[in-house]
């Protein structure tokens, strides 16, 4: 087979978010995510500028894992003509039948007055091109055209993509998650690509070789003897699994006291149930698949799954130590903050947090030692401890980018950076030039390359 082919990076090019990569041939249109823009405005509005081809020319779609920036423009596109298949792991699935209908809901409140991006309705009819495929299978697509993934750790779901065009091999990292992580599986090698691209996030820096479990217990139990409660701002999926694998291991180690723990956000539990359902899929290390709650490492001793606002409310009430998981992770909305609004206050309590906050968000303010915050049109005092915890980071750093490429059984033609912002994929460029000898390049946003086939 010699049909030419080509790519048009229509989103994280020279930026994080918007993933949308569009491989042609003279016989097929296939677009490697589908991610929505987010972050400063002059990205976000990128969302609302016309599709580069109509949609309804798109034979299918392939998704490498569940984050909004990844999959969020799916329901516009199916809105605006695309009615093909959609390619994802099967946990995947089931992820995106949370976040596409609350993505949805998202867009209506930020609306307003005006026509939404999509709506939550339009995010549940476009579950139904959804079609799952396991990891390790070949998906002959037709034309020569097939693909198969491979897990990469990250979140559930998560997978990097091998796609073979005739003689033609590539190869899309997706995100990729660490090689210590303590609950996700380490990536697994590539083998062999003519055109490789990888995410860049890290590109240009190790993470912080932290004690997450000491520092959590540190903050666990100081804020426990004040008798307070410790508010822990987390996203959804993958951070709240995470926290609660930390807490149940303290717990059982004897090195925190046996708090009850609260995850207050509906996508968070039922997240975490599957998580368990799907405990024994290639990107999990632990088999979370157990009989017995108690012996479950995603269930605190004393875990109390939040859904209704009323449970949600009454947790205010509480008068003793406790832990309050709750989203959004940047406290930028969601239910975590009315706890805020509750706790805040309080000098025997604890805001934790464990993720990155971006400049604006409520999170930043607190970190940047704001003396009051305004929450529900109000402005409520910061007398709470306000701390952080570094190294829970899901993506790989520049360590973590560099073994993955290396695992690669011959130098590729060409490496492809992406998803990254200037630093992360100069610094990662530079790496790969240096230490592997071979030719990079970072496209910009609608670039088109040709690809040399076999």
């Amino acid at each position: 087979m010699n049909d030419p082919i080509s790519i048009q990076f229509l989103g994280a090019a020279r930026c994080v978010t918007g993933s949308k990569f569009l491989l042609r041939t003279s016989s097929s249109a296939t677009l490697v995510d589908c991610g929505l823009f987010q972050g400063l405005k002059e990205l976000r509005l990128r969302n609302w500028v016309p599709f580069p081809v109509p949609p309804k020319e798109i034979d299918q779609v392939i998704l490498t894992h569940a984050h909004i920036d990844h999959t969020g423009y799916l329901p516009r596109l199916h809105k605006e003509g695309f009615d093909g298949p959609v390619y994802c792991t099967p946990s995947t699935a089931e992820l995106l039948s949370l976040l596409l209908p609350d993505c949805g809901h998202l867009q209506e409140e930020d609306a307003c007055y005006a026509a939404p991006l999509f709506t939550a309705d339009d995010g549940r009819e476009t579950l139904r091109l959804l079609r799952p495929v396991d990891f390790a299978r070949r998906v002959e697509l037709g034309n020569g055209l097939a693909f198969t993934y491979h897990p990469t750790g990250h979140i559930l779901g998560a997978g990097s993509l091998e796609i073979q065009i005739g003689a033609t091999r590539l190869w899309f990292s997706g995100d990729l998650g660490r090689y210590h992580d303590e609950v996700m599986n380490p990536p697994a090698a590539g083998i062999k690509a003519d055109y490789i691209f990888v995410e860049s996030t890290y590109g240009n820096r190790p993470h912080p070789d932290t004690d997450v479990s000491a520092g959590l217990a540190e903050v666990i139990n100081r804020t426990a003897k004040r008798a307070g409660a410790v508010v822990i701002p987390a996203f959804a999926i993958g951070r709240t699994q995470t926290m609660l694998y930390h807490i149940r291991r303290l717990e059982d180690s004897g090195r925190i006291p046996r708090l009850p723990v609260f995850i207050d956000s509906p996508m968070a539990v039922d997240a975490s149930a599957l998580y368990c359902k799907f405990g024994r899929e290639a990107n999990l290390k632990l088999d979370l698949t157990m009989t017995s709650d108690d012996c479950c490492t995603l269930r605190c001793h004393e875990t109390h799954f939040v859904q209704s606002v009323e449970d949600s409310k009454r947790i205010n009430d509480l008068g003793k130590p406790a832990i309050i998981i709750a989203a959004s992770g940047m406290a930028a909305g969601g239910r975590v903050v009315h706890h805020l609004a509750n706790r805040l206050p309080d000098k025997r309590n604890t805001v934790l947090f464990v993720g990155f906050q971006a400049e604006g968000t409520r999170g930043r303010a607190l970190l940047d030692g704001a003396k009051e915050l305004k929450i529900y049109g109000a402005f409520v005092p910061v007398k709470a401890e306000v701390v952080s915890i570094s190294g829970l980071s899901a993506h790989g750093d520049q360590r973590d980018l560099m073994r993955w490429l290396s695992g690669f059984r011959h130098a590729p033609r060409q490496v492809f950076l992406v998803h990254g912002e200037e630093e992360g994929l100069n610094g990662l460029s530079k790496q790969i030039r240096e230490r592997l000898r071979w030719p990079t390049h970072i496209p910009a946003y609608l670039e088109r390359a040709e690809l040399a086939p076999d």
